[in-house]
């Protein structure tokens, strides 16, 4: 069996700032000593105003990795609904290249109406996503470890080709977002890491009880996979009206500490400071909480969790 992975940090910084006050804090992220940096990959967003940026997910990300030397990048999540799945897999391969092995590729089922309305498209029903979203992930897997070909009836493929390939081997890290039964046995036979976030309107007992559920059933998949379940690791996105973690030091601590006691090695820590914030339901923040993090908490933290 694999032994407990260390301890992650990330930060969610929203592309919903200037060009360079965005990269700014991607950078001051990484000197802060984060382990990874994460954007969105929406078209427009509910929490956004029509005049806010919200700069596009790949392109952004290439930049940034430019710009960095040691923070690992990726998506939270990308949509099957907005990429065609062999663009979606080159993508992912052209900023592994560019950030030198940096890269990883958050994938979800993509259900946001407004990014389908912008886009033309009908809103597809729960099981069209699910089935597009599984088999977008069985190609992108299987074109990133040098296939060439994928059947499947909404997503499929000839002649694939991604040269020169990702950095890392045998593919670069999937990163899948999953909290039904299907996409749970879809994380558990495929997904280097399992993404969750915090359940709205849901107090923290309850909170940490669906979580500790939907491990159990990720577990599952991954046994009946042939897949040891402790080599997925397990990630969420913090905060909530109920559960205010970033809303001072301390309670991100408690938070991460009871996340780990259910078996979660990743914290992914939306920042505060921008827009759309107070719009996107994760509850109350101190805006200068990624520093207090970083200066005050986490050294600790990483030394408990080890």
């Amino acid at each position: 069996m694999t032994s407990r992975p260390a301890l992650r940090v990330d930060v969610l910084v929203v592309q919903n700032l200037p060009w360079q006050q965005w990269i700014e804090r991607v950078r001051e992220v990484e000197r802060l000593g984060y382990d990874g940096v994460w954007v969105w990959d929406h078209l427009v967003h509910r929490t956004q105003e029509p005049t806010d940026p919200l700069f596009e997910a790949f392109s952004l990300l290439g930049a940034a990795a430019a710009l960095t030397s040691r923070v690992r990048l990726g998506t939270l999540v990308a949509s099957p609904v907005l990429r065609a799945a062999l663009l979606l897999a080159k993508s992912a391969m052209t900023v592994d290249q560019v950030s030198g092995g940096r890269f990883e590729l958050g994938i979800g089922a993509g259900g946001s109406l407004l990014d389908s309305a912008a886009l033309g498209l009908p809103v597809s029903p729960a099981p069209e996503l699910a089935e597009r979203f599984e088999q977008t992930v069985e190609l992108v897997d299987a074109v990133l470890r040098g296939g060439s070909s994928y059947d499947g009836t909404l997503v499929s493929g000839a002649g694939m080709v991604i040269a020169p390939g990702p950095v890392q081997q045998p593919r670069l890290p999937l990163v899948l977002a999953a909290h039904g039964p299907r996409t749970l046995r879809l994380a558990g036979r495929l997904a280097d890491t399992w993404n969750t976030l915090t359940t709205q309107d849901l107090e923290p007992v309850e909170v940490l009880a669906l979580a500790a559920s939907r491990a159990a059933q990720l577990d599952e998949a991954a046994q009946a996979a042939g897949r040891d379940p402790l080599a997925i690791r397990r990630s969420v996105l913090i905060g909530s009206v109920r559960w205010p973690a970033l809303a001072c030091a301390a309670a991100f601590r408690e938070a991460v500490l009871r996340y780990a006691e259910v078996g979660f090695t990743d914290v992914v820590v939306m920042h505060p400071d921008h827009p759309a914030h107070g719009r996107a339901g994760h509850g109350e923040a101190d805006p200068d909480i990624v520093r207090r993090i970083a200066e005050d908490v986490l050294p600790g933290l990483r030394a408990e969790l080890a």
